[in-house]
């Protein structure tokens, strides 16, 4: 290595020590301002739900819960809290954020996944279950171990509900009804999702709670 490659690296590595506190301060400022937005909607600081940490890492690996909140919204119970881990591939480390937001369900019940439908899943021959509607089986695909009760859960309202919020997708885990997605959660990215999460627990039918409800 010559010597100006030497020097530039010496800078680079200068510059970067230099940042650094300077982005942990930008950090700590973000997630104060964000502490301040829930405590105005009137959401508290709580301990991660170890229930939710383990959805977490089932949805994607071992990692930390951070920074969790509760509260009421629509008079649903929820937690929402930033999730991180890393990843080694070869010689490579990627550290990954991401965030959870659950909605309590009034009864626990068996498990449903409802995400985005994926062409390449379907190329290679990965079964989901098909429902009544075409159009929503080409926009979504649905993961679960009793079709019967899939039909219950994803009744013709809520699949034309679901087919005007394309964007979400949930997943039923005990008396959770949960939604993910990358990077550190935002206020209105919170308010946002409990919108949609509230409006599939509400379009629940009643004998779904009651029939299929968890012992």
């Amino acid at each position: 290595m010559g010597t100006t490659a030497v020097v530039v690296l010496l800078l680079l590595l200068v510059v970067g020590l230099l940042l650094v506190p300077y982005v942990v301060a930008q950090r700590r400022r973000m997630f104060a301002a964000r502490a301040a937005e829930a405590a105005a909607l009137g959401w508290q600081p709580t301990d991660p739900n170890p229930f939710l940490v383990g959805v977490a890492q089932r949805i994607y690996q071992r990692g930390r819960a951070r920074r969790a909140i509760a509260g009421h919204f629509r008079g649903h119970v929820f937690h929402a809290f930033d999730f991180s881990y890393v990843r080694v591939r070869r010689r490579s480390v990627h550290f990954h954020s991401c965030h959870l937001i659950a909605v309590i369900l009034p009864v626990p019940l068996p498990g449903l996944v409802l995400v985005k439908d994926n062409p390449i899943a379907r190329a290679f021959g990965v079964a989901d279950l098909e429902l009544e509607s075409g159009a929503f089986n080409d926009t979504f695909w649905v993961d679960c171990a009793d079709g019967r009760y899939a039909s219950a859960v994803l009744h013709p309202r809520l699949m034309e509900w679901m087919l005007a919020h394309p964007d979400l997708e949930w997943r039923i885990e005990g008396d959770a009804l949960v939604t993910w997605g990358p990077g550190d959660y935002t206020i209105p990215q919170v308010t946002a999702k409990l919108e949609g999460l509230t409006g599939v627990v509400e379009r629940l039918a009643p004998f779904v709670l009651t029939d299929y409800r968890l012992r």
